[in-house]
């Protein structure tokens, strides 16, 4: 187990709505019905990922009236462009929060980012118990590189930092204890975010703008989607039970079941997975806030935690590109 100091999400204040760009065409009619999304946060220039980060990273730290000075590591994630090219945004984020002794580190599993830093953290405490860890993410979704509407068909991409401030004991007035962590993985999918494109020397070799839809539409012409489905929710079954298993909760405990904040698809898929394993609500969060790119985890437990009482326990699922597949099950403790 190990507990939450605190967790937040930073958004930008402004947004575009679905029908917005519905009625301008940056996103079709059976999209936007799949999406299941009905506005996103979208940040300007002055906002890249690594700055949104340390605008949820400051927030978390003085909601758990927490010294900068003293966090022992810093685990940073993200899925897009950070903003340079060969340079290390996890150190930006600790000289920006003033946790400059702590070890600043970048996870790099794209959507999954920050379930994966989570995982890691709790091994790092289990070595160093008196520590803590700032796990961080951010991303800022624009163009020329990304087309928030339609570089991932029926998935709508929102710019947020999100912050988790994690400790091997807990304390008086910590939101969470979590109690258990699964991880999965199917690397024979990681072609899906890669396609027939060929390994290229810069940035941009293969467009300027990233087009998904594209990589997919090469990988499941060789493959079958009902296998790709049947990866995905053998995976996502054996990720939830682990973690339930792990953390000593019955199913039936569980409260809620957070997805992640990818539209409608992942709420077709995995919701008959999870109905067979708890009688939890399974719930999507994200209808205004879009999917946050490494961010989706920590922006759940930061949103499920006014739905719990103390003592309620919920789960909260995850997955990523490559492919990898997170489930936690934390219990509000205040």
């Amino acid at each position: 187990m190990i507990a939450v100091r605190a967790v937040g999400t930073w958004l930008p204040d402004t947004r575009e709505t679905l029908a917005d760009a519905l009625a301008d065409g940056r996103i079709g009619e059976a999209e936007a019905q799949r999406s299941g999304y009905v506005s996103v946060p979208v940040a300007g220039p002055e906002l890249p990922g690594p700055v949104l980060a340390a605008h949820a990273a400051r927030r978390v730290l003085d909601a758990a009236g927490a010294d900068p000075a003293r966090i022992g590591t810093l685990l940073h994630a993200w899925t897009t462009y950070q903003g340079h090219d060969l340079w290390s945004p996890p150190h930006f984020v600790a000289d920006r929060v003033g946790t400059r002794a702590a070890l600043p580190v970048g996870v790099r599993q794209l959507s999954n980012g920050g379930a994966a830093a989570l995982e890691l953290a709790a091994g790092r405490l289990a070595l160093d118990p008196g520590s803590t860890v700032l796990v961080t993410t951010g991303d800022r979704f624009c163009p020329p590189g990304f087309d928030r509407w339609r570089s991932d068909r029926g998935l709508v991409h929102a710019d947020a930092g999100t912050a988790m401030l994690l400790a091997a004991d807990p304390a008086p007035g910590d939101p969470w204890l979590v109690r258990g962590v699964a991880s999965a993985s199917a690397p024979e999918l990681e072609g899906m975010h890669r396609g027939d494109d060929p390994f290229g020397t810069a940035r941009q070799e293969q467009g300027p703008t990233i087009d998904l839809a594209r990589t997919k539409k090469a990988f499941f012409a060789r493959h079958s989607r009902e296998a790709f489905t049947a990866t995905a929710s053998d995976r996502a079954r054996e990720v939830v039970t682990t973690a339930l298993r792990r953390a000593g909760v019955d199913p039936a405990r569980v409260r809620y079941l957070a997805l992640p904040r990818v539209g409608q698809l992942a709420f077709e898929i995995y919701q008959p997975v999870f109905a067979g394993i708890t009688p939890a609500e399974v719930v999507d969060l994200g209808g205004r806030t879009g999917h946050l790119g490494a961010g989706d985890l920590l922006a759940n437990l930061a949103d499920l935690h006014p739905m719990l009482a103390p003592g309620e326990v919920a789960a909260v699922f995850n997955g990523g590109g490559g492919y990898s597949w997170t489930a936690v099950v934390a219990e509000r403790t205040a």
